[in-house]
């Protein structure tokens, strides 16, 4: 056992101040002694706990001709274990919130809960039950197999997925990395029960997992929970791993494929050693610092030679790709794009990578760390990355890794990796016509007339999990201000690291807001405020803001993230630009050209089409939201109309301001005052409240999808439900029966007892003068009238009779359990203060929500869905081809 002292404590050299030290207390490492790794780190940020099962198998580990194996698995695992069958397993997860989900990689296949401290001994033992064994009916697979195959119809009906998919196959040819770890129809149809257990046996061993828990807890305690339920379960004798296999180095080639995006790519990419390569600190420092928006790969966008450019690296533990794209213009020539990206990498080979961008490069790296301390999951990702994915102990080695980097490092690996002869281009060109993937047809169960299975009581260790959670609370903010020309201020201290963080909004609404016949006015603004003030271009503000390892966002929406000591610089730096942008013509010309080509295309592309058609089917012809921004209105827009809306809309009247992190109240106001406190607003506020919407006509639109075998299905209709009322917070709980989970009314028919679906979901949201209700589905064409049919029976249901109590209490209790989890990073925090704020909502909104859920009846729910919803009055857009 071992107790570490988390993130690098030293300053490093050459690189600013590095990442805040944790308390030594704060992590705990031990192995036990059947070979099971185990991480706890303590984070009491908000009652949360993050729990990480990380298996050291993924699709690498299956075969070629059975390559969805590893996925298989995952899903199954939440088919039931020896000790619970999958009804109990459910309700577990929808009595804790729902909260659960599992990955499937190349490498590793990963388990994550999200839960309440009180419920971690709860998943502890369901993780425990689930490496022992799970229990693999051969009825549950088959519904599983058609949930399986419907989640690779849905990514083979994707133009772009097939396009990634034949890129990934060309790179990785000869390696493991090479097929589709999703797996493929025909091996889900040819695999059963026996090569599931065998691959669960064979790597869903202790001595073969990662076990990571972050969050609210003691550690001690924590392990000693571990312990009980994981040391009797015995290790095993793992596979041999297959030998390493010669790959002939990659021979340059040109593919092509066909997409529907509005823009065509250009990709130009090299297979390189992977992730626990000695190398991998300097191949991330030199994607990072060939990425900069100062160097020559940000200058083809900024300078109009492409509507983006970027380069980044990804990895495998034995493979990994290093990538360099760029995107140009429905219609344009990409030989003329890929010269242009073939010349700059030339010029890094010949010249070097500049040392100022590895510099700032390194510099990020090493002060970023401290930012994933603001966060549960940011620090349980970052952890993750660490253990399983580099192989080192903890995030502190990683941070010395950068340090180390030089220039001279970064030049010799572009030189030697980067070559011409070995590398792979790939162009995606948009087209009007796509053929669809070419697969054989699904099975799956095809009948909704299952024996419902008598639910069984929890066994008595889960039964915590079914009481009625205390009441949270959800602090008030320290201050919350109004200075003097109308900007609202709000701060929450919160020393749990050296770093600041700030949130801005400006309530902006362009469907009003833009004059008729400038419409695209408000995004070429935005666009343009990173280019900089009349003293200070874009290099100098993009230099300034690394030179001190900050991040920076500037529009109606910004923000900053910094280190204690860099803050004020860094929040000068950010309202200079943000407040006194130049909007030069040379930089207006280049941006308005780029954004008429964009646009241009996405107009042509049918997911356009059919977003058009629904918007209109929903809302009056002469409705504020249906303008559009064309290549004309874009292309006649002059200085004078961005300045002028500038003027008008960018007003600290309209803006809201949260700062969160180490500072006090006073000394955040004394800056927002020194640096916002001169901006003035002129004339009356802009209305930015769209108006009401009537009932519209029942509508059923269906929309070919280029490319596409299965249907994704929308279901909507308008609500007479308004934001911040205790009706809406009443419906949404009755939607979390509905909707929200693997136990939801939607989820178990459509998924669990038929796999029709991969994925459904009902979604419902409000503002001050409009709601809306949807659901959201994926099938094959022949199942949409049947799962239409269901959903329609199933709301039937909600309105006519009372939700179960248990059900209901089950719900309310996730729901719960779950609301302070919105506090798990101080990102999130200010990002829900500013958006109750913008939308003149309390911000003690939280707690009225809660008050409403607490005081909800099964009675009170469904006279709320019958009252507001009409299930034969539905709204039916389909986007596919037709179901017969």
């Amino acid at each position: 056992m071992r107790i570490g002292a988390g993130l690098l404590a030293c300053a490093v050299s050459g690189v600013g101040h590095a990442a805040t030290p944790v308390d030594e207390a704060a992590v705990l490492h031990d192995t036990l002694p059947n070979g099971l790794r185990v991480v706890i780190v303590r984070d009491a940020l908000t009652p949360m706990v993050a729990t990480r099962l990380v298996y050291l198998a993924g699709s690498a580990q299956a075969s070629a001709d059975f390559p969805g194996t590893a996925h298989a698995v995952e899903h199954m695992m939440f088919r039931g274990t020896r000790d619970l069958d999958a009804n109990q397993l459910n309700r577990i997860i929808q009595a804790t919130g729902g909260m659960a989900n599992a990955m499937t990689g190349v490498d590793y296949t990963q388990y994550l809960f999200n839960v309440a401290p009180a419920d971690l001994g709860v998943i502890l033992r369901v993780e425990a039950d689930r490496m022992r064994g799970i229990a693999l009916d051969p009825d549950q697979w088959a519904r599983e197999r058609g949930a399986i195959e419907q989640e690779v119809s849905a990514d083979r009906s994707s133009p772009g997925y097939r396009a990634a998919e034949q890129f990934n196959a060309a790179l990785f040819a000869g390696t493991p990395y090479a097929w589709r770890g999703v797996g493929t129809r025909e091996s889900f149809d040819a695999t059963d029960i026996g090569r599931l257990k065998q691959f669960h046996d064979a790597w869903y061993a202790p001595n073969n997992a990662v076990l990571l828990i972050v969050g609210d807890v003691e550690p001690h305690a924590t392990l000693a929970m571990v312990r009980a339920d994981f040391a009797d379960i015995p290790r095993r004798t793992l596979p041999r791993p297959a030998g390493a296999t010669a790959v002939p180095p990659l021979a340059a080639r040109t593919l092509s494929a066909s997409t529907d995006s509005g823009v065509g790519t250009v990709q130009i990419g090299w297979r390189v050693p992977g992730l626990r390569n000695p190398d991998t600190a300097t191949r991330l420092i030199l994607a990072d610092a060939i990425n900069n928006r100062r160097g020559a790969l940000g200058r083809l966008s900024v300078e109009g030679r492409g509507l983006g450019a970027f380069f980044s690296y990804s990895g495998r533990h034995d493979w990994g790709q290093a990538v360099a794209t760029i995107r140009f213009p429905r219609g344009g020539d990409p030989a003329r794009y890929l010269a242009d990206l073939q010349a700059v990498l030339a010029d890094f080979r010949a010249h070097g990578v500049p040392p100022a961008l590895v510099e700032a490069a390194k510099r990020a790296r090493v002060k970023n760390a401290a930012f994933d301390r603001n966060s549960i999951p940011g620090l349980t990702q970052t952890w993750l990355t660490a253990l399983v994915e580099r192989g080192v102990s903890d995030p502190d080695e990683l941070v010395r890794q950068y340090a180390a980097v030089t220039p001279a490092a970064v030049d010799a690996l572009v030189k030697r990796e980067l070559m011409p002869e070995q590398a792979l281009i790939q162009v995606d060109l948009p087209t009007d016509h796509i053929a669809p993937a070419h697969d054989s047809g699904f099975g799956g169960a095809e009948s909704f007339g299952d024996k419902p299975v008598p639910d069984a009581p929890l066994p008595e260790w889960a039964q915590p999990v079914l009481a009625a959670p205390p009441a949270p609370h959800f602090a008030p903010p320290s201050a919350d201000w109004i200075l003097p020309n109308g900007l609202r201020l709000i701060v929450r201290p919160v020393h749990q690291t050296h770093t600041i963080l700030l949130r801005g909004r400006i309530h902006e609404n362009t469907d009003l807001e833009e004059p008729p016949g400038q419409e695209g006015v408000g995004r070429l603004t935005a666009g343009l405020l990173p280019f900089g003030t009349a003293t200070r271009d874009r290099i100098a503000t993009e230099a300034a803001v690394e030179d001190l390892g900050s991040r920076a966002d500037l529009g109606a929406s910004f923000g900053l993230a910094a280190q204690t000591a860099d803050f004020g610089a860094t929040l000068a730096l950010l309202a200079d630009t943000e407040l006194h942008p130049a909007f030069r013509e040379g930089d207006l010309a280049i941006m308005r050209d780029k954004f008429v080509r964009a646009q241009r295309g996405f107009l042509q592309t049918p997911g356009h089409a059919f977003s058009r058609a629904i918007r209109s089917a929903l809302v009056p012809k002469d409705d504020p939201t249906l303008r559009e921004a064309t290549p004309e209105t874009i292309g006649r827009l002059t200085r004078d109309d961005v300045v002028a809306y500038f003027r008008r809309v960018y007003r600290p009247d309209m803006t809201v301001i949260e700062i969160i992190g180490d500072i006090e109240p006073q000394a955040a106001r004394a800056a927002v005052l020194s640096t916002f406190g001169g901006w003035t607003a002129e004339g009356p506020k802009p209305d930015v409240t769209a108006p009401p919407i009537p009932d519209p006509p029942v509508a059923n639109i269906r929309m070919d999808g280029e490319g596409r075998t299965q249907d994704r299905v929308f279901l909507m209709q308008t609500l007479a439900l308004r934001q911040g009322t205790a009706e809406t917070t009443t419906f949404d709980l009755g939607n979390a029966v509905l909707g929200r989970g693997f136990s939801s009314r939607l989820f178990q028919p459509l998924r669990g007892s038929t796999g029709y679906v991969y994925t459904v979901g009902s979604t419902v949201s409000t503002d001050k003068t409009r709601g809306m209700f949807s659901i959201t589905l994926g099938a094959d064409p022949a199942k949409v009238p049947r799962v239409k049919a269901e959903i329609l029976s199933i709301l039937d249901d909600m309105c006519h009779r009372p939700v179960g109590a248990d059900e209901l209490g089950r719900v309310r209790a996730g729901y719960l359990r779950t609301m302070p989890f919105a506090d798990a990073s101080l990102d999130a925090i200010a990002l829900r203060d500013v958006g109750l704020a913008t939308r003149g909502l309390p911000l003690d909104q939280p707690d009225r929500n809660i008050a409403a859920v607490q005081a909800a009846t099964p009675e009170r729910v469904r006279d709320l869905f019958a009252r507001t919803l009409r299930p034969r009055d539905l709204s039916t857009f389909i986007y596919g081809p037709a179901p017969p």
